[in-house]
């Protein structure tokens, strides 16, 4: 097996777990590494590390398997997989739902690697070139250890280009519907998982629609990013006077229609098609349950400013129009804006606005998106919720 060698002193992140090598950390490697090629990690002295793959492209060049002396085989990978399966059966913070992640990337050691699981019918995402490489082993594995009924690959994802692939999507195995219903604590959701965001539903709002269900009694609710409507049929279901749902996409306007009426909600439901940006500077905000759920505003450090700008500028329009008395949820999903910033950026715009609020409660990603400790980079949904006075 090829190898790459860390220059001096910079073996202590791999040694804390960290799965991540950096292309600057690299001294040297073997030659004829091709991209994507398992190797052995090894430090300044050539004593080995672990076993990960490489990527001379990117800048995380190396992303590591195994800690140790345990190779990269299907037997192992087999271990890792099962593992993922096991950290979810019979997890009782996902006995309400059939639909959840069944692997999340570095979270369950398999980095670059999302399946999402939607009632024993799988969506594979390969988000990088080493894992793509080990494609067809991790679906046969799927096959024999999951036993579902299908798997649909939905490798689109734009950080693929960084590592030389193209988008990729189509069936793996079986036959996946155009349209599945899923079952979470109650409710049912119609997913498209052949066209939808991510792999047709966002499974990692799940606590937090909980919350909204709880929450939105006797209130006027704005869910706004509504995509196919995950927080509007809670906040219908949990008593809401009046649901409105806004979303830039007519296609997801008339999905979360669909799936509102899938529930029988018997709230009053209002659905506008609009950029948000535009539609909380043009139109007034009455509502007393404001929900804000933007697509990640950063996909990369350089756009971390601009898009803190955007938050603050969402933020601002909410914090200038709602009610005395209204809660405010508010989500980011951009890895790369902590909550420390996040809640900067929040504070910014209500004093901007001059007006008070409270932070009541703050929440994370749900069990089955688990944060590894030794990355904390898979901690990524941050959400506050506000009481304004």
């Amino acid at each position: 097996m090829k190898k790459i060698y860390l220059a001096d002193k910079k073996e202590k992140a791999v040694l804390r777990r960290h799965p991540w090598v950096f292309s600057g950390a690299i001294a040297r490697k073997d030659p004829d590494i091709e991209d994507g090629e398992i190797v052995s990690l090894r430090d300044s002295h050539g004593s080995h590390l672990g076993y990960g793959y490489y990527n001379g492209r990117t800048r995380i060049a190396a992303r590591i398997l195994s800690f140790g002396e345990e190779e990269i085989t299907p037997d192992y990978l087999r271990k890792l997989i099962a593992s993922s399966a096991g950290k979810r059966t019979g997890n009782p913070r996902l006995e309400t739902t059939d639909s959840y992640r069944l692997i999340f990337s570095e979270g369950d050691l398999l980095p670059g690697l999302i399946v999402d699981n939607y009632g024993g019918r799988l969506v594979l995402q390969c988000l990088t070139l080493g894992m793509d490489r080990l494609k067809q082993t991790i679906v046969e594995l799927l096959i024999d250890i999951i036993r579902p009924a299908s798997i649909y690959e939905r490798s689109e994802h734009e950080g693929r280009s960084l590592e030389g692939l193209g988008p990729v999507s189509g069936e793996l195995y079986g036959a996946t519907p155009e349209e599945l219903i899923m079952n979470e604590d109650g409710m049912r959701f119609r997913v498209d998982p052949r066209a939808g965001q991510k792999t047709g539903f966002y499974l990692d709002q799940r606590d937090n629609r909980a919350l909204v269900r709880k929450l939105a009694r006797g209130r006027t609710v704005a869910n706004l990013f509504c995509y196919t409507g995950g927080f509007s049929v809670p906040a219908a279901l949990g008593g809401a006077r009046s649901v409105l749902s806004v979303d830039a996409s007519g296609d997801a306007i008339e999905m979360a229609r669909k799936n509102m009426e899938l529930n029988g909600s018997n709230a009053a439901a209002e659905y506008w098609k609009s950029d948000i940006f535009q539609y909380l500077r043009d139109e007034p905000l009455a509502c007393d349950f404001i929900i804000l759920d933007p697509p990640a505003l950063a996909k990369n450090r350089a756009s971390v400013e601009n898009a803190c700008r955007g938050y603050k500028d969402l933020h601002l329009q909410v914090a200038s129009k709602c009610p005395p008395g209204s809660l405010v949820l508010t989500c980011s999903c951009s890895r790369f804006i902590g909550m420390d910033l996040f809640q900067k950026v929040v504070f910014a715009a209500f004093a901007d606005a001059g007006r008070n609020a409270s932070i009541i409660g703050r929440y994370g990603q749900p069990a089955d998106h688990p944060t590894s400790i030794f990355c904390p980079e898979t901690e990524y949904l941050k959400t506050m919720l506000l009481m304004v006075e």
